[in-house]
């Protein structure tokens, strides 16, 4: 009985897996690539800034300083980039960081001038950043900071 059990068990598998279906897909890629030009624009150099200890949330303006700011070494000026020969202003928000000092993050925020927000109780060191200006068909494109 157990002989004729077995073999009844196998004939039923053999027959699941002789109706069994397969499916597939066929999937396509695309990709269109543009290449850029580069443009010029020039460093944003605020030198040294100096802050009281325990500062709280303090501004740099073109204008001068807000807050507990002591001094600030550098005011830039309005910038400009160089694109086809023509100047175009500087347009951009960034991040500066400092990689001693995680957590703070000093905001540069340039359009029409400049302000550069410094958080409270910064720490001392240098912060840098960098951000992408793009310009598509004559007009300036600024990137999500």
């Amino acid at each position: 009985m157990r002989k004729y059990f077995l073999l009844s068990a196998v004939a039923l598998l053999a027959t699941s897996t002789a109706n069994a279906t397969t499916d597939y897909a066929e999937v396509t890629a695309k990709a269109t690539i543009e290449v850029a030009g580069t443009f010029d624009c020039p460093e944003i150099d605020f030198g040294k800034i100096v802050v009281k200890q325990n500062n709280a949330e303090s501004r740099v303006y073109e204008g001068g300083p807000e807050g507990d700011i002591i001094s600030v070494e550098k005011n830039p000026e309005l910038l400009q980039c160089t694109f086809n020969s023509e100047k175009i202003d500087l347009v951009a928000h960034m991040s500066l960081t400092n990689p001693e000092a995680p957590g703070k993050v000093i905001t540069l925020n340039y359009e029409a001038g400049y302000t550069l927000i410094i958080p409270a109780n910064i720490t001392a060191g240098e912060y840098t950043g960098t951000t992408t200006m793009t310009v598509v068909d004559g007009e300036v494109q600024i990137p999500d900071y």
